[in-house]
């Protein structure tokens, strides 16, 4: 063999194998896994119980005469809230607002001068913030912000055998502060428990019944707190 002929089989023996090798598939790693975040904007319904505290005492204008007024109004309110989230690493900062509507009252029989006194909150409201920390799909929570509660109190008078009513409704305004979890079934759905107290202040009631036959000044100053427990469902975005 010639001395180029062998040179010719020798870089032929050694190409044949690296081609063949170049033509293998090369292997891909599949993408990671997305990290889960509940940064985003959310909205949803809430339902739950709400235990009041009303007090204060009702007075005529101008004298000594009062009557207590003590009640505790509770029962079942529902609904919406709205908000949005940013979470860096594993904390989670937020704001959230809502708004309920249900049937919440109470009524009292304090003595022979008045009556029967009914309280009611028809409606409550908050705007929070929240603070959270995150692990994975479940949050946990503290939140807290300003309360809002229109409440109507309807007082019945009584005096020898002159009987009226009268009734007024005021919006309170106050703070709050609770807590809750929540967590992520899907990627777009969340169910949540979060329990809320609320100082809604002291707000004036005032009353004018007629009692013969002319119409008596009443007021009272009425202290307003409540125990909210709750669930609700977010959708997020």
């Amino acid at each position: 063999m010639t001395g180029t002929a062998a040179m010719a089989v020798a870089i032929g023996s050694y190409a044949a194998p690296h081609a063949h090798a170049a033509d293998l598939p090369v292997y891909t790693p599949p993408p990671p896994v997305p990290v889960w975040s509940w940064t985003g904007p959310y909205a949803g319904l809430h339902v739950g119980t709400v235990d009041g505290d009303l007090d204060g005492d009702m007075e005529l204008t101008g004298t000594s005469v009062s009557s207590s007024a003590n009640m505790d109004p509770n029962g079942i309110m529902g609904g919406l809230q709205v908000g949005y989230n940013y979470q860096f690493d594993s904390v989670v900062v937020g704001l959230e607002g809502d708004i309920g509507f249900g049937d919440v009252d109470d009524v009292i029989y304090p003595d022979s001068l008045v009556p029967r006194i009914e309280s009611r909150i028809d409606w409550m409201a908050t705007i929070r913030g929240r603070l959270g920390w995150a692990w994975d799909r479940t949050l946990f929570y503290v939140t807290g912000g300003v309360a809002f509660a229109d409440v109507k109190i309807k007082s019945e008078f009584s005096f020898s055998a002159f009987d009226d009513s009268d009734s007024d409704r005021e919006t309170l305004v106050g703070w709050t502060v609770g807590g809750g979890v929540e967590h992520a079934l899907t990627d777009n759905i969340s169910l949540k428990a979060e329990y809320l107290y609320a100082d809604l202040g002291k707000k004036t009631f005032r009353y004018s019944p007629t009692i013969f036959g002319s119409a008596e000044d009443w007021n009272s100053d009425m202290d307003l707190k409540t125990h909210t427990f709750r669930v609700g469902v977010n959708w997020l975005f």
